[in-house]
């Protein structure tokens, strides 16, 4: 059973005043089954990335003081070498073994102060899949339910979404190994309250419901500077990851709602001098968007590569979100294949044990971004799910060998 601390915190003085803590960059909207409101893909820019902040996480990690990461350095095949940080243990190295991840479920409840309409992720509702709560709907998921997934024609195990992903980004180190990223399939649910105030979002109305619009730079100076500080006495901190959960409540950008929305982010920010990861995703049941896990399966999977949001590859391009003229370098592992745009796509699409369809979206690989040869992945592959047959090409141009 999973624990439960009934602990709300209200923010009355909403969003007022802050600092953007992050950079975001915008790709092209992603066209969905609505012409009111499309899916943006957005990549964070930590203010604390960089070779200075990479070491000092580092020293954290060995220390204990964050959640188990582990360091990569690889030879690319631009013939430059390229270091960085994961999430986990290291596939290269001996004694593969299980490592659990701490993990907050932070289910927010937002009253959006312009209609009063409250957008309440832990109660049933109508416009969820069986009328449940976008809570159980997400635990319920492949993102902390085991499934057997099958990669490029291998069988990696059945494990959680991103745990299959991870087996499978290093099979030729991992396979027949107990090697295993994980959750916890009940983890910690800590959920709080928030008042959004005017100038800080608005409530708009899908096919089948409300629809939240938040102002992402406000929302995430708060989280930073008020909202995890605020939950250490429930244990959040840098030693877990806590998963901000949202029912249909998107985001904008630059403090324009006509920049919207984006339905999902990882970050990270040196919390009390010690590095913090975190996420924010929501699940849609407006009808807005159409979407259910698959935005939260590209943020959490990129979270899992790319902790810090800074891990440097070779510049790629031409490729998902980073469309034909842009480049983009480092390894944020759902941007290539981002649905809606110019590269096909494969995504996985599962039932779940308690009757739901759920997606996931394909991801690439490690190999793809580095060019390892021969591919270090799942049945050679270069992306979980068959997109990929060669490593990313230098950008500009950029494309797919």
């Amino acid at each position: 059973m999973k624990s439960r601390l009934s602990w709300l915190f209200l923010f009355c003085a909403v969003f007022v005043g802050t600092a953007v803590q992050a950079g975001w960059t915008e790709a092209k909207a992603a066209p969905t089954s609505t012409d009111k409101f499309k899916i943006i893909y957005i990549t964070p820019h930590s203010k604390d990335a960089g070779p200075q902040a990479s070491s000092l996480i580092k020293n954290q990690a060995s220390t204990g003081q964050t959640i188990a990461l582990w360091n990569y350095s690889q030879l690319a095949y631009d013939g430059k070498t390229y270091s960085g940080t994961m999430v986990g243990r290291s596939p290269f190295a001996h004694g593969h073994r299980v490592t659990t991840i701490p993990t907050f479920i932070i289910p927010v409840i937002f009253t959006f102060q312009d209609t009063g309409t409250v957008f309440d992720p832990t109660k049933p509702d109508p416009c969820a899949p069986k009328g449940d709560s976008v809570e159980t709907v997400i635990l319920q998921s492949p993102l902390f339910q085991p499934v057997d997934f099958i990669m490029n024609g291998v069988d990696v195990g059945t494990a959680q979404y991103l745990d299959a992903f991870q087996r499978g980004n290093f099979w030729s180190k991992v396979g027949g190994t107990p090697y295993h990223t994980v959750f916890k399939s009940s983890p910690t649910i800590l959920p709080v309250s928030v008042k959004v105030g005017p100038s800080a979002g608005q409530t708009q109305f899908g096919s089948c419901g409300p629809v939240g619009l938040l102002d992402i730079n406000q929302w995430d100076s708060y989280v930073q500077t008020t909202l995890i500080p605020s939950l250490a006495s429930k244990g959040v901190g840098p030693a877990n990851f806590p998963q901000f959960l949202f029912d249909s409540v998107a985001m904008y950008l630059n403090g324009d709602p006509a920049q919207c929305c984006a339905l999902g982010y990882h970050n990270s920010f040196m919390n009390g001098g010690v590095f913090q990861t975190y996420s924010a995703n929501m699940y849609d049941t407006s009808g807005a968007f159409g979407g259910d896990t698959s935005v939260m399966s590209h943020e959490v999977a990129e979270w899992m590569d790319d902790p810090n949001t800074g891990n440097p590859v070779p510049a790629w391009g031409a490729e998902g979100q980073v469309t034909a003229g842009n480049c983009q370098n480092n390894l944020e592992v759902g941007d290539p294949l981002s649905p809606g745009f110019g590269t096909p796509t494969n995504p996985f699409s599962v039932l779940g044990s308690n009757g739901i369809p759920y997606t996931l979206q394909e991801l690439a690989f490690y190999s793809w971004f580095l060019g390892t040869s021969p591919s270090l992945g799942a049945g050679g592959g270069f992306s979980d799910n068959g997109t990929f047959h060669g490593h990313a090409k230098p950008c500009p141009p950029g494309g797919t060998n």
